[in-house]
Formats: C-alpha cells, structure tokens, sequence
C-alpha cells in the first residue's frame, strides 16, 4: 500500500526517518495553510525507510512497504500456537491420559510455546533496525 510521507531526519546513508501520514478526505494537500485543521492527525507515526532518492528532512514523500518475510512472519505469528495448542490437546489426551478438561492444560503450555519464536522474531526485527518502508518519489 503506498502512502504518503514527510522525511524527517536521516538515519544513516541511504536511510531516513520519515512520518508517515495518515489518509484524510482532504489528502493533507493543503500546504500548510490549514494550520487548525481538525482533520490533521495529532500523533506521529515514526518509521524507517530506504532512500534511493537522496531525499531531504522536510521533503514530501511516497512510500511503499518493504517486501519479503510477510508471509514467513505470518506463519510464525499465527499458525505456530494454533499448532502448538492441538498438539498439546492431543498429547495431553492420547499421552497423559488426560480428561478433556485436563487436556487443556498441555494445550495452553502449547500455545505459549508456539509464541517463544514469535517473541525472538520480534526482538530480531527490533534489533536489527532494517528500513521497513522504500521511498518511491518526491511529491513536492
């Protein structure tokens, strides 16, 4: 999804800060001249982006996500502790014995292990600070 974007500072060569904004009915397209605006969002949405441009602090900007390991991730966040949860229901019935009431408890245990890689692909994600936005073209 393309968005529009204002470059607020550079990170490092070839990266920049930017804020993202907000789709509004009026597009943001008026130019500073609508300084109360009631539509302008009040929040800033911080993110990092590829400059291929050489763009600017202040410079109006469209953005594109920055593909690959959506689906991976994707997988990793939600499939895992569904997973997780069925194969503990199923150990703790066929294994353990269990009734089903009881069953659920090595199915909870299977949830919360199907969340660990989520929460390391998390920190991985944070700690390597990658660009998570490209810079498409100058809009101003």
């Amino acid at each position: 999804m393309v968005q529009n974007a204002v470059v607020k500072k550079q990170v490092r060569q070839g990266v920049v800060e930017v804020s993202l904004l907000r789709q509004m009915e009026c597009g943001l397209h008026c130019d500073g001249a609508c300084a109360g605006c009631g539509q302008k969002p009040t929040e800033e949405i911080l993110a990092l982006a590829e400059d291929p441009i050489g763009a600017r602090p202040g410079e109006f900007v469209e953005v594109s996500p920055s593909g690959g390991g959506n689906i991976s991730t994707s997988v990793i966040v939600f499939l895992l502790p569904c997973v997780g949860l069925v194969l503990g229901y199923l150990f703790g019935q066929a294994v353990l014995g269990l009734g089903e009431a009881m069953a659920l408890l090595p199915a909870l245990a299977g949830v919360v292990l199907g969340f660990v890689p989520a929460f390391l692909l998390n920190r991985a994600i944070l700690a390597r600070r990658a660009p998570e936005f490209q810079i498409l073209r100058r809009l101003r």
